[in-house]
């Protein structure tokens, strides 16, 4: 895995730099930012629709369901003490004519998606201080 770093642009806003590519995020106005970028929190669960998109299309192309594109809607709840995602509501769109006896395997699909399984079974987050 490459590198990724992180330096500060103004304020709470961020600039996250991995593989020659630019990601800025910020916090909302409400939070202290200016809102130039989406939260960290919502780039987590951003990561996690992402995933489960890219492994369901993949499942559908490979298997011909082909009627249309996969769609991800993401809603969180976030909670204090500690301050967390603590739930994210994931509905997949499926292409057109997707079969029902086929989304208990495609369900499987999303399940093991990388962010998924990451969530699941959080990582060890080593912190330390240069």
């Amino acid at each position: 895995m490459d590198l990724i770093t992180i330096e500060r642009k103004s304020g709470l806003e961020f600039e996250i730099q991995l593989r020659g590519h630019q990601i800025l995020t910020d916090m909302s106005d409400r939070d202290g930012g200016t809102d130039a970028g989406p939260a960290p929190a919502e780039l987590l669960a951003s990561s996690l629709g992402a995933c489960v998109a890219m492994m369901v299309q993949a499942y559908c192309d490979t298997h011909g369901y082909t009627d249309g594109d996969v769609g991800v809607s993401l809603t969180l709840e976030l909670a204090d003490d500690p301050k967390r995602i603590a739930g994210i509501v994931i509905d997949v769109d499926l292409p057109e004519g997707f079969p029902d006896d086929r989304r208990d395997a495609v369900m499987r699909v999303a399940e093991h998606c990388v962010i998924h399984g990451t969530l699941s079974n959080p990582p060890r987050v080593d912190i330390d201080f240069a």
